[in-house]
Order: C-alpha cells, then structure tokens, then sequence
C-alpha cells in the first residue's frame, strides 16, 4: 500500500517518520523551508521524555506530481481543508482519505469533492512543538513512558468496516496505538468543545500553564466552562465521546480542580496543550465561532463559557 502524508507540522512529522521507520511505502508532502529541510536532512523528532533522536530520511514532495497513492493521511488544521481540497481531489486511485484534527463544521464539503465513501476522520496523540528543523514530541507521560496515547479513528457512518480495520492494522504495525471510534463526529465535537475551555484558560495566562495551575478561580471558571460546552454539546444531540466525558458534569467541581491542577503542572500538558494552542490559535477562533453558534441555539446557561471563549 502506497500512503501519502500531507502536511509536514508536528503530527504529520511524527506519524509521516513512525510509518516510514516501520519499512512502509510513504512519501510525506511538504511545502516552503519544510520541504526543503526534509529533503535534506529528513524528518528530525527529538522526544520531549528521554531526548532520543529519530531521523527518517522519507521521500518528500511539495507538489502531486504522482497522484498513485492507496492511503493518504491528512494533517492540516480545519481552517485549511478547504483550499485543499481540489489538490486532494487529483488522488483519483486513493480508496481512504484519513483527516486527523478538531473538527465542528462537519464534512459535507470534503464528502462532495471526495467522495463521501472515501472520506474518514481521526485524531492524533501526541502533543509537540518546533526547535528549528527538529519535532520535538511528547507521547506519553514520564511516569508510564511504555503507555502511549492512542490515535482515534473512524468511519463517517459508525461502521467497523474492514477497511478502517485495515487501517487499523498498518498503524499498529508501526507501533501506533489504535483505537476505533464508533461515532467519529461526537468524538471529534468532544474534544473540541473541551480543548476550546483549557485553551481559553491558558491563553488567559499566556500558556505559562503553570500559572494556570496555580489560579484557584480560573480554573474553577474553566471547569464550569467545561461542564457547560457538554450540556450544550448534550442538547444539540451530539453523542459524547469518550464516556469519561459524560461523567465531567456530575463530579463535584473540587474533584475536578484537583485533577486539573495535577494535569495542567505536568510536562505532556506544557508540550501537548500549550504546544498546539501556541501553533493554532486561529483554528482555535474559527472553533470557537462555530461552538458558540451552537451555544447560542441551546438553552443552556453559558456565562462561564462565555467567559472563557472570550479569552481566544
């Protein structure tokens, strides 16, 4: 099978040198100074836990010159999907075109140029940022370094097919944990209305996530915000996923704080959260948009989200 990568950031960096180092056909496409960097040197990632250097010296491109691809990985931010789509649509051979991020708007738009039985969605695991040419990663916490975060995956439609399966299995096979989401659009909603509270909370500090920690009343502000994006997510009909979600909005707010105050004083979250909000802040305000649209339309009190979202 033939996999093109496209977009050269930190997760298709990582995922584009875990396929390549496991002997699989992949060719990743980058543009400007990225795809100059990778021709000559490769891609570079650094682990964030343990400084171990990976160097993948992959075959990259900067513009479809052959579009003979079966598998094409897409990591680019939402705000961007649309003006690549008529690239994405000269991949006539390609049976499954995977897009990996947080996603409210939906697919409809890529259903219509692609092909809706060719498109599915997904969310990577690791959190990381840039040194120069270098990924620098994080994929699992210091204290379990063997547990790493799983990538999520799925069918538009919910069904376990035997090509998400396939999919499934060459991940695996380049020691990319794996898991199958059943309803991929509740997941992707999820975990968008969640992030969009956390990164409100850290841009109100500036990402210094530390100081975030230590701010008893905002991030009691944020845990409202939290419980208030899922009751809106709730009345909108969107299934929340994972379950653990559901379970945020009957835990006491103390036990909440504590947990996030834990969380947010960690290593992952200064790499993973701030990294990403850091790199995608005008993703994070299209996000934003759409989610209080939807806010809007519910009968759910929002003034800590409100609040919160404002920060973005």
């Amino acid at each position: 099978m033939k996999i093109l990568v496209f977009g050269a950031g930190v997760l298709g960096s990582y995922y584009a040198a875990k396929l390549f180092n496991a002997k699989l056909d992949v060719t990743i496409l980058a543009r400007g100074e990225k795809y100059k960097n990778i021709k000559e040197k490769g891609i570079v990632l650094e682990n964030y836990l343990s400084d171990e250097k990976i160097i993948a010296p992959i075959k990259v491109i900067d513009k479809l010159d052959s579009t003979d691809f079966d598998l094409v990985l897409i990591f680019v931010q939402s705000i961007h999907v649309k003006k690549i789509l008529p690239i994405l649509s000269k991949v006539k051979k390609a049976e499954s075109f995977l897009f990996f991020g947080n996603n409210f708007a939906g697919f409809e738009k890529v259903c219509q140029v692609l092909g809706k039985e060719r498109v599915l969605a997904g969310f990577g695991a690791i959190g990381g940022k840039r040194k120069g040419h270098t990924v620098v990663f994080a994929d699992a916490d210091r204290r379990k370094p063997e547990k790493k975060g799983p990538i999520i995956i799925g069918e538009l439609n919910g069904l376990l097919t035997d090509r998400i399966l396939k999919i499934k299995e060459i991940l695996h096979s380049a020691g990319i944990e794996v898991k199958i989401s059943r309803d991929i659009n509740g997941w992707l909603k999820t975990h968008a209305a969640v992030i969009l509270s956390l990164a409100g909370a850290a841009y109100k500090v500036n990402l210094e996530l530390k100081k975030l920690a230590e701010n008893k009343q905002l991030l009691y502000l944020m845990i409202r915000s939290i419980k208030q994006s899922i009751k809106v997510l709730f009345y909108a009909g969107i299934t929340i996923e994972p379950f653990k979600y559901r379970i945020l909005t009957l835990l006491p707010d103390f036990i909440l704080y504590r947990m996030f105050k834990k969380l947010l004083g960690s290593e992952f979250a200064a790499i993973g959260l701030a990294g990403h909000a850091r790199a995608a802040r005008s993703e994070m305000k299209a996000l934003c948009l759409d989610f209080l649209k939807l806010a809007k339309e519910s009968s759910v009190q929002t003034d800590a989200l409100n609040t919160i979202l404002s920060y973005i």
